[in-house]
């Protein structure tokens, strides 16, 4: 089993600034925890965005520490989320990739062990439920923080650099469509 609890990074690191420095809002989700199945060593989770005609779902797996990746989900319904998305990551001109797979792999680092979320969106300084983790997309061309909460069945994607925004949907838009 992934052990989430152990640290790379030490404890009381910020997976995002204040809003006081300007940063737009974190597009904020639902998480599911999926059965493990055989692979005890992978966490899944279904994630969705909206409801209805308008509702997003994907699975986030993580695999280890280090690897995790995305699955698709038939009959999702992507376009508002992306909307959301674009703007939570402040992207600049965002465009949706034509290539379109089933899985899409990246890179994670976990930024601590689970801790608290502040009132002011940022986290760290007592022990919690969060766990905050950036994500390498792209062969590692893009960057965007995971933030969830396995109690609450919280969680969020917020902006690493604005940078990244727009290879951020595009990566995404190949595995959620």
């Amino acid at each position: 089993m992934i052990t989430l609890a152990g640290a790379v990074l030490p404890g009381g690191a910020c997976a995002q600034a204040s809003e006081g420095d300007n940063i737009p809002k974190p597009l904020a989700f639902e998480i599911v925890r999926l059965p493990s199945g055989s692979d005890v060593d992978v966490l899944a989770l279904m994630a969705s965005y909206g409801q209805g005609d308008n509702e997003t779902k994907f699975v986030i797996e993580l695999q280890n520490e280090s690897h995790g990746a995305f699955r698709h989900v038939r009959g999702s319904h992507p376009a508002r989320f992306f909307e959301e998305l674009g703007k939570a990551l402040m992207a600049s001109a965002p465009r949706p990739s034509d290539e379109k797979q089933q899985t899409l792999s990246f890179d994670t680092v976990f930024l601590g062990p689970p801790t608290i979320r502040s009132p002011d969106g940022g986290y760290g300084g007592a022990p919690g439920d969060w766990y905050t983790t950036k994500l390498f997309l792209g062969q590692d061309q893009s960057e965007v923080y995971f933030n969830f909460n396995l109690v609450s069945g919280e969680a969020e994607f917020s902006i690493k650099d604005e940078d990244y925004g727009n290879a951020v949907l595009s990566e995404l838009s190949k595995v959620i469509w």
